[in-house]
């Protein structure tokens, strides 16, 4: 990264120098069961329980970025590319005979991307790869809604915290407009995890009132860390986060972008 930005910096108005904007869309390419969050469909009558595993992946949704890069000749060249996610939400449900709970979850994440890109230096349409790591930072919203014999219970948590470490992949064509502005399109593959280091309820209600000041720190913070140590009769006391074992989370994709590239 460091070698990218310092190198624009010194060729930014050089012949090879330019700009991309482009906007995309990504599915998932791994997944994911959550049970440690409880995020499974259930359905519960009389006497019996039917559980439906729902698997998720958290890098599916839009994102929409802008690249700026060099080429050092027609084959070869640099970018470093920024991008924001807007992952798409992942629903499951709880269904009593009186009560009914919906769970939403779904990610934002900011993702810096410093690549290697290979053109093959056609004029007119000039197909390319690139390859490169990835450095996102990001959250996981959690939300449930519980109606609960004619009471509405709302809570939202947010996970948040560290930094999630990939590699990238993709191909894709340039289709030259004029000497200085280019349409593209590209595919792309991101193998990207995320472990959230830190958790809080971010909003609790019943019925529309706030409960958020009745909880303990211990009820509404998590403290997410490789190993813990607890003692029989001696609970960590309720003013401290509660801990838990950290959890990788995927943040993968395969997908389609699309967008302008200005020469500068």
């Amino acid at each position: 990264m460091i070698v990218v930005i310092s190198l624009i910096a010194n060729t930014i108005s050089a012949q090879g120098a330019y700009v991309n904007i482009n906007i995309g869309y990504g599915i998932g390419a791994s997944s994911q069961n959550l049970s440690s969050l409880n995020f499974n469909n259930y359905t519960r009558q009389n006497n019996f329980t039917t559980r439906e595993q729902v698997n998720l992946s958290f890098g599916k949704g839009l994102n929409i970025g802008g690249t700026i890069g060099y080429m050092f000749n027609e084959n070869v060249g640099l970018e470093l590319g920024i991008s924001y996610l807007m992952g798409g939400k992942s629903v499951a449900k709880d269904i009593y005979s009186n009560r009914t709970v919906d769970y939403t979850i779904y990610s934002n994440m900011i993702r810096f991307n410093p690549s290697l890109v290979i053109a093959a230096g056609f004029k007119n349409i000039n197909p390319y790869a690139k390859f490169g790591m990835m450095i996102g930072s990001g959250a996981i919203m959690y939300e449930t809604l519980d109606y609960d014999d004619g009471d509405i219970w709302v809570t939202k948590s947010e996970y948040n915290g560290g930094i999630a470490l990939g590699l990238t992949a993709g191909a894709g064509v340039l289709f030259n407009i004029s000497e200085n502005l280019s349409f593209f399109a590209e595919i792309n593959m991101v193998n990207l995890s995320y472990a959230p280091t830190k958790g809080e309820i971010t909003e609790a209600s019943k019925n529309g009132a706030d409960l958020i000041p009745n909880l303990t720190t211990k009820e509404r913070q998590i403290e997410f860390v490789e190993s813990y140590t607890t003692e029989q009769g001696n609970p960590s006391p309720d003013s401290q986060p509660d801990k838990l074992l950290i959890e990788k989370y995927p943040f993968g994709s395969f997908g389609l972008n699309i967008g302008l590239k200005i020469n500068l």
